[in-house]
C-alpha cells in the first residue's frame, strides 16, 4: 500500500440521493480525519449529519483507520 488508507462510506438521506449512490470506497491519507473524508465527497448540509463508526458518533477531528466503515446519517425528526 502507498501509505494511504481505504475507508468504506455508507451514506443515507439527501446526500445519498445527490450522489446517486449509497456506498463509496475512498482512499485517503494515512492521517486523515472525518473532516478530510467529508471534504472529499459532496455531502449536503455537513452541519446537520451524524458520522458514525462502530455505533459511536464521531467528531470532525476523529482519526480514520484503514478498513473503517463509516456511516453518514441525517438526523431523524418526527412528531
Amino acid at each position: 500500500m502507498n501509505g494511504n488508507l481505504r475507508v468504506r462510506v455508507k451514506i443515507f438521506g439527501a446526500s445519498a440521493m445527490a450522489l446517486e449512490k449509497q456506498e463509496l470506497t475512498l482512499e485517503l491519507a494515512r492521517n486523515a480525519t472525518i473532516a478530510d473524508l467529508l471534504n472529499s465527497i459532496p455531502v449536503s448540509d455537513k452541519n446537520y449529519i451524524y458520522i458514525v463508526r462502530d455505533g459511536i458518533r464521531l467528531s470532525l477531528t476523529s482519526k480514520l483507520n484503514d478498513g473503517d466503515e463509516i456511516l453518514i446519517v441525517p438526523p431523524i425528526a418526527g412528531g
